[in-house]
Formats: structure tokens, C-alpha cells, sequence
């Protein structure tokens, strides 16, 4: 299983004004998006200020999610700063 890794990178993006509350906004129309296919918590969207997670991604499934998130980003949210989708092999130690 894979991890995507959904990260801006504002040094401090509590001092640049609506960032957050957008980068939030954009968090949960990709969870109303990504929910019934892997794991996007809402409450760590909620929380978010620079980065959210999705998780439980199979294989074969993670170009297709992470195109699915840059199709929201492009057409929903395209003031939003650079937005990096970074893609990790979830770990097993839990």
C-alpha cells in the first residue's frame, strides 16, 4: 500500500492571509473525493496547515489518485501556492 504525501511549501502560512482556510477547503473537496477509495481523515484535513495525508492507496492506484488530486487543484484551486504530491510506501510497524 502507498502513501501520497499532499504538501505546500509556505514557510510560515499562518502569516500569509486565507491560505489556510483555501488549503483546507481544498483538503475536504479531495476527501468528499477520495473517501469511498482510500483513507483521507478529515479530521487531520481539519488541522491541517501546511500538509494532509492519503492513505491506503494499492499500487496500481496511486498515479490515478494523485492525477485525481491535481485535477481538483487545477481547476478548483489554482491561486493556491506550489502544491507537492509526494508518494510514500506506507509502513508496516504499526
Amino acid at each position: 500500500m502507498k502513501t501520497l504525501t499532499v504538501k505546500h511549501s509556505v514557510p510560515n502560512p499562518l502569516s500569509v492571509s486565507d491560505l489556510v482556510p483555501r488549503f483546507k477547503d481544498f483538503g475536504e473537496d479531495v476527501y468528499r473525493t477520495l473517501r469511498d477509495v482510500c483513507q483521507v481523515s478529515l479530521a487531520e484535513i481539519d488541522r491541517a496547515t501546511s500538509e494532509f495525508h492519503i492513505r491506503g492507496i494499492h499500487k496500481r492506484e496511486v498515479r490515478n489518485v494523485a492525477a485525481r488530486v491535481r485535477k481538483i487543484l487545477e481547476k478548483r484551486y489554482p491561486t493556491l501556492p506550489p502544491i507537492e504530491i509526494i508518494e510514500k510506501e506506507e509502513s508496516n510497524d504499526a
